[in-house]
């Protein structure tokens, strides 16, 4: 029954029914550089569950820029990549140092196909780091990658460097 209904207003509507207390902004738009300073702004966390990457180098460089706290992740098939990047320290790692630029030759998600239950797996992993930072409890991945395999059961966690 949502088919062809904008994405972040079913989620309001679901996040309100489960919880009616819980205040929700939406924004149903495309990010750019000049609508995104404006959003940006008004959050300390980023979580990032955009699923192409020139959106998500847009949110690493306002993110850097402004000195956020970034949740990011991407997916592809089985795999899943799982970031945090605390920006308010200086000389730290971010998406580059990772990807060495932004992708260019990578299947989009539409191409290469996501499994649901990945999308998951690592979104629900972005939201454990976040209440983790938040509540300054256990270990973090700030400046690191987790890189999970679900099909054969393979995680790891990998330093990247500026």
């Amino acid at each position: 029954e949502d088919i062809g209904k904008s994405k972040v207003l079913i989620v309001k509507k679901i996040l309100n029914r489960i919880n009616p207390n819980t205040k929700v902004q939406t924004y149903n738009l495309k990010l750019n550089n000049i609508n995104f300073k404006k959003i940006i702004n008004k959050y300390d966390y980023i979580v990032d569950g955009s699923d192409n990457f020139r959106t998500k180098f847009l949110l690493n460089d306002f993110c850097l820029k402004y000195k956020k706290f970034l949740f990011s992740g991407a997916i592809s098939k089985f795999d899943g990549h799982i970031f945090s990047f605390d920006f308010s320290k200086k000389k730290k790692p971010c998406l580059e140092s990772f990807y060495q630029g932004m992708p260019d030759d990578i299947a989009t998600c539409e191409e290469d196909g996501v499994i649901g239950t990945v999308a998951g797996v690592v979104g629900n992993i972005q939201a454990n780091e976040a209440i983790k930072y938040i509540l300054d409890i256990g270990k973090s991945l700030n400046g690191k990658v987790l890189i999970v395999n679900l099909l054969n059961l393979e995680f790891r966690i990998c330093n990247l460097t500026k």
